[in-house]
């Protein structure tokens, strides 16, 4: 039901994903809000993409949303605690056969997102961005300038695909 020129599909979203999470800023800044704020990175790289596509997600769904990433959430969140307290374990080829694993949940994660998405009817964004509603929700304001930055790589990225 997104009404928009661009339609989310799962690899969209991923390959923004990757690219946008691969600036060093924005990776840290995603760390920061997972790691000090209990707050979901892939909710947070969807919720940017939907700034990047001028759009919002009505306050009544909002519940929708955070239903549709609960059952992967608690076991990203358990999965990803276990790989840490294994890391001084393991030897570097598993370890980062753990770390291919986790995307693998992520990626589950950003399809149950974009199955969810595919449901709802958007709005054309207002001047809050989703991501500073998001951060200020967490209490992470000071998060919320490195997310309403454009992501400067999209409108290029764009160009070279067609």
């Amino acid at each position: 039901m997104i009404q928009t020129s661009t339609s989310l599909t799962l690899e969209r979203l991923w390959q923004f994903s990757l690219q946008y999470y691969s600036v060093r800023e924005v990776k840290e800044a995603c760390l920061s809000l997972q790691n000090n704020y209990h707050g979901n990175v892939n909710l947070l790289l969807l919720l940017k993409w939907l700034d990047e596509q001028q759009l919002s997600i009505e306050q009544q769904d909002w519940h929708r949303v955070l239903s549709c990433i609960s059952s992967t959430e608690g076991l990203l969140h358990s999965y990803r605690e276990l790989r840490r307290k294994l890391k001084v374990h393991l030897p570097d080829t598993l370890y980062r056969e753990s770390l291919q694993f986790e995307l693998q949940l992520e990626k589950q994660q950003q399809s149950d997102l974009v199955d969810c998405m595919n449901q709802l009817r958007l709005q054309p964004g207002d001047s809050q961005l989703m991501t500073q509603r998001y951060c200020k929700e967490l209490a992470a304001d000071h998060l919320a300038q490195i997310f309403a930055k454009p992501a400067s790589f999209s409108s290029t990225h764009t160009k070279h695909k067609k």
